[in-house]
């Protein structure tokens, strides 16, 4: 048995700054004691091991020493498998631990005793388990594994050593003790304080991280940081139901992949963005960089609003205002029109049954009279868009109005080169029933007209509850609309077609609105138009 086997046997338990921080005092004594109840089983192997290994390479020359140090081993080996299967009662673990400090004291006085007591090599071994009894017990354990290594050492050297052995190794050796024991008792006393400052430090930072995150996930603006290698780190709930994404998911990834479409700018700017669901939104969003305490830039956030319901309102507002505006020059205006333009079409009239007219003539008259009735159509168009009656509002069966609507309607001309299907709900409304058929026959009378005439081409109409509002559908298998032409869809005036007002579709937005609701269109190139029109359900704070 060499010296190296006896120092790994007393080897002291792995510190408490190892343990895992946030530990409780009984998890932490728990950890020690498996610790040092499983360096005292492999050590004591090594020690058997060693112990076996000396005797047949070299019989006779232990004798009974070797035979002694086999018990101990041996005795060693089962005691601490005892104290292995005793760590599972919890409550037993301070005797359990102070049981290990007078083990080590046991162990170390037999090791001594059987290798020549006071000039024993192996008086270090008291030292080591006043170091074990520090981190175990702090120092309470140092001192009472100090007291009962003395207590120990003392008697077994002065009265077991076969000469007295002088005073001063025994004062040299009772001062060792002592000093260790105050050594250790210190450094363990500053490390479990250390430990406490520690756990109330990581009390308050969880405190603080805990704010933190419960501040910047309930912010109603989206949250997006990114690293310096631009990948997303973090995106807050808000961001979450605005991109339809899920932070788990992105975490790591590339932001361009994202968030492509929100550029570097300088201060407050805003952007188109297609979420991950399909939606088109309009966000407004700022970006800034993230500063490290040294001043170094570690990375960007993006803080991001949807603005896509504000921008539309503000539309809908300029677009009032011009119609407002434009309402007031246009009711001067038309009325101006229809005096003289009464005075030109009864003159003609007249014209047309005096005798001797030529048929050249009177073919003309006819062709100045038909433009004069259609610019009086016109012009009636016109004074009803710029100055709309108030609406009537009563509770009206959408289905009803639209179906008599479309029935109305298969007589028109427009109607014969399309085929209509109809898809009509039971659904209730709050608005103008005359008002309202307007809206439906312009919507339909558009989808005939967008139309190809020399193909079979189909309008599909549809009605129904929409949550607290009522919807219809108007929608056609035409050409569709391009995309520079959907802004300007509803603004007077404006048609593709060559013998439009470009008034139908201005008066649907007209009428929709005073109803306070609200009218989309959803257009391809190639794949048709979809009107939806959404109407209040109920009673809205607008009154009658």
């Amino acid at each position: 048995m060499g010296a190296e086997a006896a120092r790994a046997m007393a080897s002291p338990a792995p510190p408490a700054a190892a343990l895992p921080r946030g530990a409780t005092e009984t998890d932490q004594l728990f950890r020690k004691l498996g610790w040092l109840t499983l360096f005292r089983l492999l050590t004591v192997t090594v020690l058997l091991g060693g112990t076996a290994f000396a005797v047949w390479s070299a019989p006779g020359m232990m004798g009974d020493a070797a035979v002694s140090l086999f018990r101990l081993v041996l005795c060693t080996y089962v005691v601490s498998l005892a104290f292995a299967i005793a760590l599972r009662w919890r409550a037993a673990l301070p005797a359990l631990a102070y049981a290990q400090v007078a083990l080590d004291v046991v162990i170390a006085a037999a090791v001594v005793s059987l290798t020549g007591l006071a000039e024993s090599v192996f008086i270090f071994m008291f030292l080591l388990g006043i170091v074990n009894a520090s981190i175990l017990l702090f120092r309470r354990g140092a001192v009472v594994s100090a007291a009962l290594s003395l207590s120990v050492y003392l008697p077994l050297v002065t009265l077991g050593a076969p000469t007295r052995p002088q005073t001063a190794t025994l004062f040299i050796h009772a001062i060792a003790f002592v000093t260790t024991a105050a050594l250790a008792s210190y450094l363990a006393e500053q490390l479990r304080r250390t430990g406490e400052r520690l756990e109330e430090r990581e009390v308050d930072l969880a405190a603080i991280t805990a704010l933190h995150e419960s501040i910047v996930q309930s912010v109603a603006s989206g949250l997006v940081t990114i690293d310096g290698a631009g990948r997303i780190t973090f995106l807050n709930r808000a961001g979450e139901q605005l991109t339809g994404l899920r932070a788990a998911e992105v975490r790591g990834q590339p932001a361009e992949r994202w968030f492509g479409a929100l550029r570097p700018a300088s201060g407050r700017d805003e952007a188109d963005f297609v979420n991950a669901r399909g939606e088109r939104l309009r966000l407004g969003y700022t970006l800034f960089p993230l500063v490290a305490r040294g001043g170094a830039e570690i990375g960007q956030a993006v803080i991001f609003q949807d603005l896509t319901e504000l921008r539309a309102m503000e539309a809908r507002m300029q677009r009032s205002e011009r119609l407002a505006d434009l309402g007031q020059v246009a009711a001067g205006l038309a009325h101006e029109l229809r005096n003289p333009l009464a005075s030109m079409a009864g003159s003609i009239e007249l014209l047309k049954g005096a005798p001797h007219l030529r048929e050249a003539d009177a073919r003309l008259m006819d062709i100045v009279l038909r433009e004069a009735g259609r610019l009086e159509q016109l012009v009636a168009a016109f004074l009803a868009f710029s100055r709309p009656a108030p609406p009537r509002r009563e509770m009206v069966d959408l289905d009803r109005i639209l179906g008599e609507t479309l029935d109305v309607f298969a007589h028109d001309p427009a109607a014969a080169r399309v085929r209509v299907e109809r898809a009509l709900e039971p659904t209730k409304a709050w608005g103008d029933p005359d008002q309202l058929r307007q809206v439906f026959w312009n919507l339909v009378a558009n989808a005939a007209q967008a139309t190809a005439s020399d193909v079979p081409a189909t309008v599909r109409v549809a009605c129904g509850p929409d949550g607290e509002a009522a919807r219809f559908v108007v929608e056609d298998d035409g050409p569709g609309i391009a995309p520079g032409d959907l802004p300007q869809l509803f603004t007077p005036f404006f048609t593709t077609k060559e013998r439009g007002s470009g008034l139908g579709l201005a008066t649907v937005q007209r009428i929709v609105d005073t109803h306070g609701g609200s009218v989309t269109v959803e257009s391809s190139p190639g794949q048709g138009a979809r009107f939806v029109v959404r109407l209040p359900a109920a009673v809205t704070a607008g009154g009658r």
